[in-house]
C-alpha cells in the first residue's frame, strides 16, 4: 500500500533517495541510494547502490538495476517506510494506465510518454468497443488501432 509518493527528482545517483540505515549482512549497517533511471528507448528501471561499511562506508559496491518498464515508473514508500517502485508496460490496459497516471501524476518518470500512452490506450479501447471488440490481429482490430493513433495525434497537446 502506498503511503508516500517520492518525487520524480530521484533520477540519478547524484539525486537519489538516500536510506541512511540499511542492513548489510547480519550485523553491519550501511547507506543505500535508490533512483529511477530513464532510457529513451528502453524505458524506466529502479537502480540501487549500497555503501560498503567494511571500507569506511565508501560507495564501492556496484549499482544493481532492475528490469526496464517500457512506459513509465514511480517510486513510493510503503506502510513500513520501505522504498518500492512500480512501472507501466506495454501490456497495461487503459484502466490500469489511467489509474497509474492519476495516482502518480507529476511524480511519474517519463511523464510526457505516460500521458501520450494513456491517451492512446483510452482511444484504442473506445475504437475497439465501436467495432465490437475484435480479436487481436483481425482487420477490425488493426483499423481500431489506426483510428486511435489518428485521434491521439490529431488532438491538441495538453
Amino acid at each position: 500500500m502506498i503511503q508516500t509518493i517520492l518525487p520524480a527528482t530521484h533520477n540519478s545517483e547524484a539525486t537519489a533517495y538516500l536510506i541512511l540505515d540499511y542492513p548489510y549482512g547480519r550485523t553491519l549497517r550501511c547507506q543505500k541510494r535508490v533512483w529511477l533511471e530513464t532510457h529513451p528507448k528502453k524505458g524506466v528501471r529502479l537502480v540501487s547502490r549500497t555503501s560498503n561499511p567494511k571500507r569506511g562506508n565508501d560507495w564501492n559496491n556496484a549499482p544493481k538495476a532492475s528490469t526496464y518498464s517500457d512506459v513509465s515508473g514511480a517510486m513510493y514508500l510503503d506502510e513500513n517506510g520501505h522504498v518500492q517502485w512500480t512501472g507501466l508496460s506495454q501490456y497495461s490496459g487503459a484502466k490500469e494506465s489511467r489509474a497509474f497516471l492519476d495516482t502518480f501524476g507529476d511524480n511519474a518518470h517519463n511523464l510526457p510518454r505516460l500521458q501520450h500512452w494513456v491517451a492512446l490506450k483510452e482511444a484504442f479501447e473506445e475504437e475497439k468497443a465501436k467495432r465490437g471488440n475484435p480479436d487481436y490481429g483481425t482487420p477490425a482490430f488493426v483499423e481500431a488501432y489506426k483510428a486511435a493513433v489518428q485521434a491521439v495525434n490529431a488532438a491538441p497537446a495538453a
